[in-house]
């Protein structure tokens, strides 16, 4: 069995100039490790209001080839909270984590806000890094924006919940979804008999034109391909990221929507190794 290890960085927070010239704080991202250390090294990232729990199933999968970390980027997981978050933060977060771990090459794959801070980093060419892999996202703004789902767990009073059950039951009538509903609520977590969120609503929504935007950098060449969901509205042709990729291959996964981790693992599984030049293990 692949081994777990789940740690911190051991970094501290260090005014410096981040890799797009701003002056920052680095921000220590937390992550789980599965696989032999001597095995190259793969990277995930999460999306909006996701975990690097969400991706551990894939993480084990991939773990016999490789020495896989999924990430909890700022604000949400176990990762620290910061009041800015933008994709050039996230991206120096992302940055901070391959250089702390002296990470040789590491292959990247990044689902939504994930996919979008492994662009960032790309078109920013300060990285020698492996194959890329960019789920469900282009390099584009979206008109879209999830203020009603922020709203819509801010109005829970936690003082006055007594349980999961309730909080869905409270939940329902503005997230009549029930599976969005079941995902934004592994963010709920309790302690020390108290129930609080782990992700930072006040900075995902302070942060919101930044987040469903994207920034104008420059093209990359990058080895990049992207994969989206046949059900999906987030890729609707090449174009949408050729632009700022040329060189990059566009894969659709047949009866997914945004969520293809979940709804189509192993044909999401079966392009992953496809791009990444490993061959299924045998069963």
């Amino acid at each position: 069995m692949a081994a777990v290890t789940s740690t911190i960085l051991k970094c501290y927070d260090l005014h410096r100039i981040g890799l797009f010239g701003q002056l920052l704080m680095s921000v220590p991202l937390h992550a789980s490790e599965f696989g032999n250390p001597e095995n190259p090294p793969l990277l995930i990232l999460h999306g909006l209001f996701g975990s690097s729990a969400n991706w551990r199933s894939i993480a084990l999968r991939l773990s016999d080839h490789f020495r896989t970390f999924a990430l909890d980027l700022r604000n949400h997981g176990r990762s620290p909270w910061r009041d800015s978050m933008t994709y050039h933060d996230l991206a120096d977060d992302l940055a901070d984590f391959i250089s702390s771990r002296e990470l040789d090459s590491p292959h990247l794959v990044g689902h939504s806000m994930g996919g979008k801070t492994i662009m960032v980093l790309l078109q920013n060419r300060q990285f020698t890094v492996g194959k890329a892999v960019v789920i469900d996202i282009a390099p584009v703004s979206y008109a879209h924006d999830h203020e009603h789902l922020i709203d819509a767990l801010h109005a829970i009073d936690l003082d006055k919940l007594d349980s999961r059950r309730q909080a869905d039951e409270l939940l329902a009538p503005a997230i009549p979804d029930t599976p969005l509903r079941q995902f934004l609520l592994q963010n709920l977590v309790r302690r020390n008999g108290r129930f609080s969120w782990r992700i930072n609503l006040d900075s995902i929504k302070g942060n919101g034109l930044s987040l469903y935007g994207y920034p104008d950098d420059a093209p990359a060449y990058s080895d990049i391909l992207f994969i989206r969901g046949e059900k999906s509205d987030y890729i609707l042709s090449e174009s949408d990221v050729k632009k700022a990729f040329p060189n990059s291959s566009l894969k659709t996964v047949k009866g997914a929507g945004h969520w293809l981790h979940s709804e189509q693992p192993d044909a999401l599984l079966d392009l992953l190794r496809d791009h990444l030049d490993v061959c299924s293990p045998r069963e």
